[in-house]
């Protein structure tokens, strides 16, 4: 279960994809978002990390590790490199994947083989949420 202090965490975060530089934000219609999803002609995306499984800090190295081993298993999809960096709090960027035509299913079940508490998932709309996966 996701504490009430995380779930608003993760809410507040913003989701950045670095090239093209486009910020999300959770449950925010976002007009770049929507205009790079439409010109691109993508349906479905993820935002997702192998980065400190269920929120608890491993080091660099575990994290790089388990990064990798994820942008493995997505190499059958468009991803762009991503970052994920709190508002609140004093956690780090952490480096995450912007996933481009992959279904809810699938990214949940990667978010749950990678023990992340949560995915932010999308379709052509340009609006984000929040996924609880515990």
């Amino acid at each position: 279960m996701i504490t009430t202090e995380l779930l608003e965490a993760y809410k507040t975060t913003c989701y950045e994809i670095i090239n093209p530089n486009i910020q999300i934000y959770i449950d925010i219609e976002n007009e770049v978002l929507f205009n790079f999803l439409k010109e691109n002609y993508i349906s479905s995306w993820c935002f997702i990390t192998a980065w400190n499984p269920y929120s608890k800090e491993l080091s660099n190295d575990e994290n790089i590790h388990l990064n990798n081993r994820l942008e493995k298993e997505l190499k059958d999809y468009k991803i762009y490199v991503a970052q994920g960096q709190g508002t609140t709090g004093d956690w780090p960027p952490e480096p995450s994947f912007f996933v481009v035509d992959i279904s809810e299913g699938d990214a949940m079940a990667l978010g749950k083989k990678y023990k992340q508490n949560a995915i932010v998932y999308g379709n052509n709309d340009g609006k984000a949420k929040l996924v609880t996966l515990v």
